[in-house]
C-alpha cells in the first residue's frame, strides 16, 4: 500500500465531529474530537495529532474529505473551511462528501437480520424540521442513493405511517441516479419496491429525541443506533468510492450544504416572495 491514495477525512456536521485516516480503502484511525470545546478550538490540534501518531507529514495526504452537510451553519463553515485551506496548502485534492450518504456508508447490518432494505436517513434541521435522503442498503456493497438529493420534511410527517410509503416505496429516482453498477435498473426497482414495506428503516443522529414522535410501533424501524451518527469514517468511506473514479471537486467551489436558510434568510424571502406577488 505504498503507492496508495492516503485520504484525510473531517466530520464535523454532528455535535462532536471526528478525524480519520484512509489508505487504499481502509481506515486507519477515527478520532472523536473533544467535547468540552466548539469545533473550531480542536479541530486543527486533533489533526495536528492524527497525523503525528501515524508519522504522516501534512504533504503527505493525496486528498481532503469533508462532510459539506446537510447541517448546522458552525459546523460546517469550520469543516469546510478547513479542509479547504489544508488541501490548497498542501496541494492535495479535495473531495466534498453527502453528510447522509456517510451515515448509510456505515451501516453494517439491519433490524432482524435483513440481507437488504431501504434506509431513511434524516439530520436535524431546525424548528421540529428533518432533512432526509433514503438509500438501499446491502451487505457488502456501497449505499444506492435512491434520493438524488435530501429534502426538508417535518418530522412528524417523515414518521407519519400514510406518508411512509413516500419515503421508502418510491424507487423511480433509481433510473437517475447511481444506478450504474446494477445490470438491469428495473429488475433491482421490482427487487427493492418487493421489500419497501417490509424492510424500511430510519436512521440519524436525532432519532434520540425524535423517537416519540413515530408512534407505537416506529421502534421497530430504526437502525440500530450505533450506526445514527455521521462519523469521518464514513466521509472516508464514500470519498475513496469517489477517488477511484477520479472524482473529485473544485478547492475554490466546494461550499456547505446547509440543511436550510437561516430563519432571518427565510423572513426576507417571504418578504421578496410577497412583494412579488403584488
Amino acid at each position: 500500500m505504498e503507492n496508495a491514495l492516503k485520504i484525510l477525512a473531517l466530520e464535523t456536521t454532528d455535535a462532536q465531529g471526528s478525524v480519520a485516516l484512509c489508505v487504499g480503502g481502509e481506515i486507519l484511525t477515527s478520532r472523536r474530537l473533544e467535547t468540552e470545546r466548539r469545533s473550531a478550538q480542536t479541530l486543527a490540534p486533533t489533526i495536528r495529532e492524527t497525523l503525528a501518531e501515524f508519522g504522516w507529514a501534512p504533504r503527505d495526504v493525496d486528498a481532503v474529505a469533508v462532510a459539506v452537510g446537510p447541517g448546522s451553519f458552525t459546523g460546517l463553515r469550520v469543516g469546510v473551511a478547513t479542509a479547504k485551506m489544508f488541501a490548497w496548502a498542501v496541494g492535495a485534492k479535495i473531495i466534498g462528501v453527502d453528510a447522509l450518504e456517510a451515515v448509510a456508508s456505515e451501516i453494517e447490518r439491519l433490524p432482524n437480520g435483513d440481507a437488504a432494505g431501504t434506509v431513511s436517513v434524516g439530520i436535524d434541521a431546525q424548528r421540529g424540521d428533518a432533512a432526509v435522503r433514503r438509500f438501499w442498503i446491502e451487505p457488502g456493497k456501497a449505499p444506492l442513493p435512491l434520493d438524488a438529493y435530501y429534502r426538508v420534511t417535518s418530522v412528524k410527517k417523515w414518521f407519519a405511517e400514510e406518508n411512509r410509503r413516500e419515503f421508502v416505496g418510491n424507487f423511480d429516482c433509481v433510473k437517475n441516479a447511481d444506478s450504474a453498477r446494477f445490470l438491469d435498473s428495473e429488475v433491482f426497482i421490482e427487487k427493492a419496491k418487493s421489500s419497501a414495506a417490509s424492510n424500511a428503516y430510519f436512521c440519524g443522529p436525532s432519532l434520540d429525541r425524535w423517537r416519540n414522535k413515530g408512534g407505537e410501533n416506529i421502534e421497530t424501524q430504526f437502525v440500530d443506533s450505533a450506526f445514527w451518527a455521521p462519523t469521518a469514517a464514513g466521509v472516508a468511506r464514500v470519498a475513496w468510492r469517489r477517488a477511484e473514479a477520479g472524482d473529485f471537486d473544485d478547492v475554490w467551489a466546494i461550499l456547505p450544504v446547509y440543511s436550510r436558510l437561516a430563519a432571518a434568510e427565510e423572513r426576507a424571502k417571504e418578504k421578496e416572495t410577497n412583494r412579488n406577488a403584488k
